[in-house]
């Protein structure tokens, strides 16, 4: 029988990224996702608010925790895992479902080194203007830095979503 394990969610941060590191050296982060839901009902507007634990491994995950907070918005693609444990006070079982984030992309602003915000470029997804940023940029790879922006590049494995998203989401 086949099955299939994929998750996306669009939502808001709902508590800053706590990043720590496995005794192997592994960085895993943690944070949860508030996913809003309107529908009809009675033909009232409802909206209802589903809360997820997310999990991201290595690299990714220490580039959540430094670009984004509690508030900020965020893709994520992932997969659901079931974890399931004896509790020591009451000795029941116990479990929790969260998403393990695959890859996770920042929408809207991006926080920098020193706590600032930086708007989001108007040209993510297009190739860069100024190739002497002093950034490496594979041809057609947005550009996160300009010489004269004094920001820190973005890492790789994160790419912000400027104001014509649906242009910008690969999936």
């Amino acid at each position: 029988m086949a099955s299939l394990n994929k998750v996306f969610l669009l939502g808001n941060l709902t508590r800053a990224p706590e990043l720590r590191y496995t005794p192997g050296g592994m960085a895993v982060c943690e944070f949860g996702l508030a996913v809003n839901r309107r529908y009809m009902s009675n033909n009232q507007e409802k909206e209802e608010t589903c809360f997820v634990n997310i999990v991201v491994w290595g690299k990714q995950g220490e580039s959540c925790q430094r670009y984004l907070e509690k508030g900020s918005s965020a893709i994520v693609e992932g997969r659901l895992q079931l974890d399931q444990w004896d509790d020591r006070e009451t000795g029941k079982k116990r479990s929790m479902l969260r998403v393990v984030a695959e890859r996770v992309q920042f929408v809207g602003a991006s926080r920098r080194d020193d706590g600032a915000y930086q708007a989001p470029r108007q040209n993510a997804g297009q190739a860069p203007q100024n190739r002497n940023s002093g950034v490496h940029q594979p041809d057609g790879a947005p550009s996160y830095r300009d010489d004269d922006s004094g920001f820190p590049p973005m890492p790789n494995d994160a790419f912000e979503v400027g104001n014509d998203a649906e242009d910008d989401i690969p999936f």
